[in-house]
């Protein structure tokens, strides 16, 4: 995220919300193929003050005071309020939802999903044959407005997502959500006991059905988007419109400069803590520990923290910081449009000319010593069903990436780069661009050891920066890009990483795939692992899927993100989660000591 934290991008997307946390999306982009426990929560580094030492994550620390405000910095704006929309599902978007949308279940920080009895009482699978899934609603749960939260939004939530287009939005439109994964497998939603019922019933089985209606695809309220529109009802914010079905509501949003959140006076659950929660947009990493210093902000989590960054905060007195491991990662697109990149030996070339350790030696191990190169996009090493698929294409090798050039038909000019024999650089020197978001340091960085990495083996490359907005919103979506460096945040429904990958032509299944990247053995091993039920047989054919990715070269994975969080000693219950949801998962917690 950029969450887009299946993955959203971060600046984060994710998903898979995209990210970087710009977009964490790859949000993200999300099993539970099921087996991506624990070990990811653990935390490398905590540091209180200027002292520092190694451990778990905090956790609930005691009782805390009622009311009182916490200011959270975001590293980008978002680009509208629809998570599941095609391009909104950044994971900054996620965070700011974590305490308004309704979920069924929320992973927690061992990585395990965890059913979320305000909402639903019960979500019980009770067939095979066919899959069958029972929702039991809290009979309390309503929106903010007084409109019951009942099956009627299920299956509007099922129909934007399905990818069916007998299904439309508003003006008999198309639906265009980030992804389908999941809720194209669903038959039929039948609501019961006056609404507060419903029953899935799926066409063919779906493995990671604790996924639907949770984590980055929270509930809309049906009501409300049967008269705005799933597709632009919610891009500008309007209080009649942003509702609520959680315990903090959005009370107002500036463009630019922050979104306040207060207690939802509607709310049936336990109130929150804190009496406000406000994001404060602060799109320049390195301008977050000042901000933190002068009082202006009490929670940082930068898309990459840089050393200064981390010499910084660790230097605040009162200020506690924890760095882990996380489910997302820094990554290279192709765009496979390009004539040069729609070849696999060239995108080869490229990867095998990218020095991946020297990149993590400069930009990871100031942090931590325990992250290396990555190799697996869909599964992180910190979970257990991690395993080693790159099969030595992601390995160092500047020979063996000259040798690629030549043989894609590209002569090493007198100028020290390579010159294509053929398409629209005929003669010249080849030059790729790569595009990340602007005003993230360490972004920045990443881009600059790569410029010099492929000069050294005669491939010229051109920095062309964008506002994570425009990164995320038109650039990427557009494919106005031959090269694009940013994070995905991603959740341990590996399933949600499929809108990612799968062919690109397929286009109501496959939004977040940018790259016009196509493999019809990907698309059937996806296949097979969302219908397959036992979670060690689905983590072996997601983990096939990656070998074939890496066969085809797909995308460069750099390296798993070493997630820095921050906060203000003088707050309780803090609790870092690495999956998609993000820290703010537990924020109705959160309390000032």
């Amino acid at each position: 995220m950029g969450t887009i934290r299946p993955g959203n991008p971060r600046n984060r997307r994710n998903h898979s919300n995209r990210t970087d946390h710009s977009n964490r999306t790859e949000h993200s982009k999300h099993r539970y193929a099921g087996a991506a426990t624990a070990v990811a929560a653990a935390a490398l580094l905590v540091a209180a003050g200027c002292s520092s030492s190694t451990g778990p994550a905090p956790g609930k620390t005691g009782p805390v005071k009622n009311g009182g405000t916490l200011t959270f910095a975001l590293d980008e704006d978002v680009t509208g309020f629809n998570p599941v929309l095609e391009g909104d599902n950044e994971f900054v978007l996620t965070e700011i939802l974590d305490q308004t949308l309704p979920k069924v279940f929320v992973v927690q920080p061992n990585l395990k999903p965890a059913l979320d009895t305000t909402v639903v009482t019960s979500a019980t699978e009770t067939s095979t044959n066919p899959q069958t899934v029972i929702y039991h609603i809290n009979p309390k749960a309503a929106w903010s407005d007084g409109v019951p939260i009942n099956a009627d939004d299920f299956i509007y939530n099922w129909h934007a997502q399905s990818g069916d287009p007998a299904f439309k939005d508003v003006g008999g439109k198309l639906f265009l959500p980030q992804a389908t994964n999941g809720y194209n497998q669903i038959k039929s939603i039948t609501g019961s006991d006056g609404g507060k019922t419903a029953t899935v019933v799926f066409s063919k089985p779906y493995g990671d059905w604790q996924a639907l209606f949770s984590q980055n695809t929270p509930l809309l309220p049906a009501h409300i988007a049967q008269k705005v529109g799933f597709d632009s009802g919610f891009q500008n914010f309007s209080p009649k419109v942003e509702i609520s079905g959680g315990p903090y509501i959005i009370q107002s949003y500036t463009k630019g400069e922050d979104l306040v959140e207060v207690r939802n006076p509607h709310y049936w659950g336990p109130p929150g803590n804190l009496s406000r929660i406000v994001f404060r947009f602060i799109l320049a990493d390195s301008q977050q520990p000042p901000a933190v210093q002068n009082g202006e902000v009490n929670m940082v989590n930068p898309v990459i923290a840089s050393i200064p960054f981390l010499d910084t905060v660790k230097s605040i007195p009162g200020f506690t910081v924890s760095v882990q491991p996380s489910l997302e990662y820094q990554h290279i697109d192709f765009n496979e449009s390009n004539p040069y990149l729609a070849l696999a030996g060239v995108r080869h070339a490229i990867a095998y000319g990218t020095n991946r350790p020297g990149m993590i030696s400069r930009i990871v191990a100031p942090l931590t010593t325990s992250i290396g190169p990555l190799n697996n996009r869909l599964i992180m090493p910190t979970e257990s069903t991690f395993t080693d698929t790159s099969n030595g294409y992601g390995a160092f090798d500047p020979a063996k990436a000259k040798q690629l050039l030549r043989q894609a038909g590209m002569a090493m000019g007198s100028d020290g780069y390579f010159h294509p024999d053929f398409g629209p650089q005929k003669g010249q020197d080849f030059t790729l661009g790569i595009s990340t978001t602007s005003g993230v340091e360490v972004r920045s960085e990443i881009e600059q050891l790569f410029q010099a990495d492929m000069k050294a083996i005669g491939v010229k490359i051109n920095i062309q920066n964008y506002a994570a907005n425009t990164l995320f919103g038109t650039v990427g979506p557009k494919g106005e890009f031959d090269l694009i460096e940013f994070a995905w945040v991603i959740s341990p429904f590996k399933s949600q990483q499929q809108s990612i990958y799968c062919s690109y032509t397929n286009a109501a299944d496959c939004g977040n795939n940018w790259d016009h990247y196509a493999d019809p053995k990907v698309d059937s091993l996806f296949a097979q692992a969302l219908t397959t039920m036992n979670p060690a047989g689905a983590a072996t054919l997601y983990n096939q899927v990656d070998a074939q990715l890496w066969a085809d070269m797909s995308t460069l994975p750099l390296f798993q993100a070493p997630e820095l969080y921050g906060w203000s000693s003088n707050f309780a219950n803090v609790i870092p989660n690495t999956s998609n949801v993000g820290i703010p998962w537990n924020a109705n917690e959160w309390g000032a000591k």
